[in-house]
């Protein structure tokens, strides 16, 4: 069946073909965008894209068809069904312009709708038909332009192909850009005349990015170059190579996945190609499917064990199934998955136990031990020890998801219940970092079933509540974390203190006194825990929250400052990343504008070395500070990171994405974040998700002029005196009041402000305090104030509340009709 987009010309769309991806391909955009300019200016004209399936012809139509801005654009998609049937295509060209048939010539009008099949008559004249088609499409492009997108040309019916070149032929008058995709077939004439553009493979460098960028997690340098060579450039072939494939199946190239499906079309010819094969080539081509690196060294090794003769090969090459050079590649990608899985349990052992001989130990001792671990076939101990002894060096090469792969694989195969409890819990840790919150669980119920035990019983609980506050965090969780730091305290006095900062930071999360344990009590359990003489980072963290939450603000400040030095000056590693989020948060409460900049930008880039679970969202957070400072070009950094509100696993106190859309008083991109947000804040309103969201509707709404709106959102966070949020709130909240006439609610948010501006002593928060107290000041003060709250938001760098100060210091001298001093 031929299909298109329907479109309506008198209102110009811009249709789009879905989400374009679309790698490199420079040159062929910049051809395409200069022939949409020619279109707009009346140049039309026409040109064939050509290459192999999958090669990136419908994402170049799809690119063309997102920049036609102005345009009508029409679409028609052949399809082999329907090859027999002559204007198959054309009818539905034809159906997207009924309306303007009736301004064609009788005669030409008479053609074309019988051949099409919207009138009765003779068998038109093919002539007539093809003319009446151009004068059909260049009337409609002198009202607009119009650009006519054909893709699979080759599975047009031949009556629509020869219309179509003759318009392609004839397009260079007026705005017509026609614009055609079709495979390689060089007895395909129709077309023959028509400006043809060959669409090669990718560029190894573009390749090489599509595949990171698409990969679920990091890829084992290996893997990576036996997929890339084996996709040949093609786009398709690399979103196939990850197609059904977890982060774990790909960390290290330690697993073969699975097919996602039956095999169908190309994959069941070579597959019964493969089938049909000498059995010692066979075992061969096994043996290339069970390796995912493609090295020809290691499979001659291991056919040699298996003594299989060097002329297999040729028949594996004669029938188009394996190509052996500097990487042993599958002729057809997919094949290798699908023969892998054709074979018996009991051969693909075999083959991996070959493997696992033919591997040497002294360079690849974690490949060796993973083709160990595939060829076992019940417990073993000494291959689980090996496979743990590998770990480490397997999240070298393919990062925190191989190592979870590994240690899974040895909790399975560890024939003693303590010592696989103790493995299933190290286990359940990695794949929780790694992403896989429901294995983590799997395996804590393994570690469960052992014999009691004090402190596998506490790991196992502390691990459960991490997995609970990634998961779904709610008033129940923060009570589970700190009974998990209280059994663990006697065995792990380090682990503990971390646990009971985990459940600070849940309890903040939550805000919700549904447990009847508040953040007061977590702290008060904190400080009379084992106390800390490290000055470790995390440490002095907890030290200087629970002074916060028992001892106030004021008392908080040297302790909180203390450890964000700490934190700034600390070596790095996961255990302090983990904590920078929360870090940088301290530092926008005390309104040290350096410090956030500064933990904010280390977070992102910790975040992603450490493979941390926050990393997807983590550069969000750099790229509000920059905002914050002046730099609104950061700002591009949000469109491509993923925002807490979405999902983002970080212990948010802000949604970025969120505040900086209201920031810019960009309404419709706000109001498409904020049910995310609400519905990230779930049933805690109070929580640092409800909180970040009220706070960016009060600026949104105190920009836009709506102030009692600006004071209903800003009363709940000033309130809630959550980190990060609750300074903020306050200075909406002195302006959203004052402007509408609540002069008692401005008094008291000012008054708590300058509590905590006035003991951080920062020009940052002094600055806003001078500018909030000018809004509630007499005429005479005001002055003084505007000019002291700009003065030191400027020393600050604080670009955007010196931005504001600077507003209302001039709507104020504008009101006095001061207008020459309002024009700076």
């Amino acid at each position: 069946m031929t299909t298109t987009s329907p479109i309506r010309l008198s209102h110009s769309p811009c249709v789009t073909l879905g989400p374009v991806r679309l790698a490199g391909r420079a040159a062929l955009r910049a051809r395409l965008d200069q022939l949409l300019q020619d279109a707009a200016t009346g140049h039309g004209t026409a040109l064939q894209l050509t290459g192999e399936p999958g090669i990136g012809k419908t994402a170049l139509l799809g690119y063309a068809t997102s920049r036609a801005t102005g345009f009508g654009v029409l679409r028609v998609h052949g399809v082999a069904s329907e090859r027999e049937l002559p204007y198959a295509g054309l009818h539905i060209l034809c159906l997207q312009m009924l309306d303007h048939l009736r301004g064609l010539e009788d005669a030409q009008r008479q053609a074309l709708t019988a051949a099409v099949g919207l009138a009765a008559g003779p068998a038109p004249d093919r002539f007539l038909v093809s003319l009446a088609t151009l004068n059909l499409l260049t009337r409609v492009a002198e009202r607009q332009p119009l650009l006519c997108v054909v893709d699979d040309a080759h599975w047009l019916d031949q009556a629509t192909a020869q219309v179509l070149a003759f318009v392609a032929r004839r397009a260079g008058q007026g705005s017509l850009l026609l614009l055609l995709a079709r495979r390689d077939q060089p007895r395909l004439t129709d077309f023959d005349g028509v400006a043809r553009v060959h669409v090669g493979p990718l560029p190894n460098a573009d390749a090489r990015g599509l595949l990171v960028d698409a990969a679920p997690s990091r890829v084992d340098a290996a893997v990576l170059e036996r997929i890339l060579t084996e996709a040949q450039g093609n786009p398709v072939a690399i979103a196939e190579a990850l197609e059904g494939v977890t982060a774990g199946d790909l960390a290290g190239g330690y697993a073969i996945p699975a097919p996602p499906s039956e095999p169908t079309g190309f994959d069941s010819e070579y597959l019964e190609r493969a089938l049909r094969l000498p059995a010692d080539a066979g075992r061969l081509l096994l043996a290339a499917a069970a390796d995912p690196t493609g090295d020809p060294t290691l499979l001659w090794r291991a056919a040699a064990r298996l003594g299989i003769p060097p002329e297999a090969s040729g028949s594996l090459e004669s029938a188009g199934l394996l190509v052996f050079g500097p990487l042993v590649r599958f002729a057809w990608p997919r094949l290798r998955s699908h023969y892998y899985a054709a074979a018996s349990a009991q051969q693909r052992r075999t083959i991996h136990g070959v493997l696992a001989q033919a591997t040497l130990d002294d360079l690849d001792a974690d490949r060796r031990a993973w083709h160990q671990a595939l060829a076992a076939s019940g417990f073993d101990e000494a291959v689980s020890d090996r496979l743990e002894r590998s770990a480490p060096a397997a999240q070298a090469r393919g990062g925190v998801c191989a190592r979870a792969a590994f240690l899974e694989r040895s909790t399975l195969l560890t024939p003693d219940a303590g010592r696989r409890a103790d493995r299933a819990i190290a286990a359940a840790a990695a794949k929780y970092q790694a992403g896989a919150p429901e294995t983590a669980e799997q395996l804590l119920s393994i570690a469960e079933m052992a014999p009691p035990d004090d402190v596998r019983r506490a790991s196992a609980a502390l691990q459960r509540a991490r997995i609970a506050f990634s998961t779904r965090p709610d008033e129940r969780v923060h009570k589970c974390l700190l009974d998990a730091a209280r059994q663990i305290e006697a065995h792990a006095p380090a682990l503990a203190r971390e646990a009971y900062l985990e459940a600070i930071v849940a309890a903040m999360v939550a805000a919700d006194p549904g447990t009847g344990l508040s953040l007061s009590d977590i702290a008060r359990a904190a400080r009379a825990a084992v106390p800390s003489r490290s000055d470790r980072p995390a440490d002095l963290l907890l030290d200087g929250l629970a002074t916060r939450l028992l001892d106030g603000y004021v008392a908080s400040i040297p302790p909180l400052t203390k450890a964000l030095a700490a934190f700034e000056a600390a070596e790095p590693g996961a255990g302090t990343a983990r904590w920078l989020c929360l870090a940088s948060c301290v530092a926008v409460d005390l309104w040290d504008g350096r410090s956030w900049r500064r933990l904010t930008a280390r977070h992102a880039r910790l975040a992603a070395d450490y493979e941390l679970a926050e990393a997807s969202c983590a550069p969000a957070y750099p790229a509000l500070a920059d905002f914050y400072h002046g730099r609104p070009a950061a700002a591009a950094l949000m469109g491509s990171v993923k925002s807490p509100a979405d999902g983002g696993a970080a212990p948010s106190l802000m949604h970025p994405t969120l505040l900086l859309a209201a920031w810019r008083g960009r309404r419709i991109e706000f109001e498409e974040l904020l049910p995310k947000a609400r519905e990230s804040a779930g049933a805690q309103p109070a929580g640092m998700a409800g909180s970040a969201s009220s706070l960016a509707s009060a600026v949104l709404h105190n920009s836009a002029g709506r102030y009692q709106n600006a004071v209903f959102a800003a009363l709940p966070p000033a309130e809630s005196g959550q980190l990060g949020i609750c300074g903020w709130a306050l200075a909406e909240l002195v302006e959203a009041a004052v402007r509408n006439a609540q002069p008692e609610t401005a008094a008291r948010a000012l008054e708590r402000l300058s509590h905590a501006t006035n003991a951080t002593g920062t020009d940052w928060g002094l600055g806003v305090q001078a500018t909030c107290r000018a809004l509630v000041a007499e005429d005479q003060a005001a002055e003084t104030l505007y000019l002291e709250g700009i003065d030191r938001l400027a020393r600050a760098g604080i670009a955007a509340h010196l931005g504001r100060a600077q507003l209302l210091y001039g709507e104020w001298l504008r009101r006095r009709n001061r207008r020459i001093d309002a024009r700076g």
